[in-house]
């Protein structure tokens, strides 16, 4: 957008500053993260001039909501990882920890001299 037409649109819309409608249609001027950073640089601006305004504190929340909204919008989606199902997963712990219980049991039979022990 045109900063000439951002000045003309905030011009008019200081004139009409209690309009809800009047901000709503200058946000909607707004459609990208550095137009929305703009109109935030103008909130903030008008807060330094007027400390507390509440219509400049709920307006600048407003366009911080927005560029949220797109910055969520454009991260990358990701599918999330693939996982066994839960049968497969418990029957592979139930397979680990019987294969660690044999070599156990299997090694104890041997230092024991049960089971032909090492020379």
């Amino acid at each position: 957008m045109d900063p000439a037409e951002i000045d003309t649109a905030w011009s008019e819309l200081q004139g009409r500053w209690e309009d809800d409608a009047a901000h709503r249609a200058f946000l909607a001027r707004f459609a990208d993260l550095d137009a929305l950073a703009e109109a935030g640089r103008r909130y903030r601006a008008a807060l330094e001039a007027r400390p507390g305004d509440p219509v400049a504190l709920r307006w600048r929340d407003e366009v911080v909501k927005r560029a949220t909204v797109i910055a969520m919008a454009q991260l990358p989606r990701t599918k999330p990882p693939r996982q066994l199902p839960p049968r497969l997963r418990r029957a592979l712990v139930a397979a680990a920890f019987a294969a660690t219980a044999a070599t156990v049991g299997w090694s104890l039979l041997r230092m024991s001299g049960v089971v032909g022990a090492p020379r």
